[in-house]
């Protein structure tokens, strides 16, 4: 599975310090070590085989993990902002390219399963998609609104990578299972011991744009967790421009 350096001076929710991770599992349990991950299906093992919720004092019970320290605090404390991009033009893909490696194996693996895919009308459109991105608190709207984008990316990509210095809140209902770490971290969704993991925080408009680039894409240059900032998030559009250009073959 590829892998991505977390640096040490990322800024972690809830007092998470995880510089001595060194590496990012992608799509599934971000900033967890699979050593911690197997503590935590232990503790939710002797429970039962339906839903249990892992609490703060179980998460205190695990022995220390390298030196990573888990203090859940039950509090969203991440820093929201829109640094406004209508510059769609500079983000639009070339009326003719060859795929990268990467956007191929992604489309074969969507052949296979698309990862939380769902339907949608036949009258959803492109406004509808970046509406559902902007407001939708439904999961699987969201999902359906990915699988039109993923489908229909010549028209909706200069949009997304402006989107991506969007960092509103949202917010996401009807999420069963899923593991979002940041947001099991601030207490906004309950771990079960199971579930589809993502790396993206889909809470926010920013992330919800990340998570659809990156699916359509293969890439994982940039990932919007809870706790990204403001500069992190225009370095994120820089490479994406690069990403374009190169595509454009310049």
């Amino acid at each position: 599975m590829p892998t991505q350096h977390i640096s040490s001076n990322t800024t972690a929710p809830h007092n998470l310090t995880y510089s001595a991770l060194g590496t990012r599992h992608s799509r599934v349990l971000w900033p967890i070590k699979m050593k911690t991950i197997t503590t935590i299906f232990i503790l939710v093992s002797f429970a039962s085989f339906g839903q249990t919720t892992i609490t703060k004092e179980d998460i205190e019970k695990i022995p220390a993990i390298d030196s990573a320290t888990f203090n859940l605090t039950d509090k969203d404390s991440f820093v929201y902002f829109v640094i406004p991009d209508t510059n769609y033009d500079k983000y639009r893909l070339p009326d003719r390219f060859d795929k990268p490696a990467n956007w191929k194996k992604a489309e074969e693996a969507r052949e296979q399963l698309e990862f939380y895919g769902n339907s949608y009308p036949d009258t959803f459109a492109l406004q509808d998609a970046l509406n559902t991105i902007d407001t939708a608190k439904a999961f699987w709207s969201v999902c359906s609104s990915k699988s039109w984008c993923l489908k229909n990316y010549d028209q909706v990509f200069p949009h997304l990578i402006a989107r991506l210095t969007d960092k509103t809140l949202v917010g996401l209902t009807g999420t069963a299972d899923l593991i979002i770490w940041d947001r099991i971290m601030s207490g906004d969704l309950k771990f079960y011991g199971h579930g589809g993991g993502m790396d993206e925080d889909i809470f926010t408009v920013a992330g919800r744009a990340s998570w659809i680039l990156n699916e359509l894409t293969g890439e994982e240059f940039s990932v919007v967790h809870g706790a990204t900032t403001e500069q992190e998030l225009i370095a994120f559009k820089q490479q994406w421009t690069e990403f374009i250009e190169k595509l454009k073959g310049k």
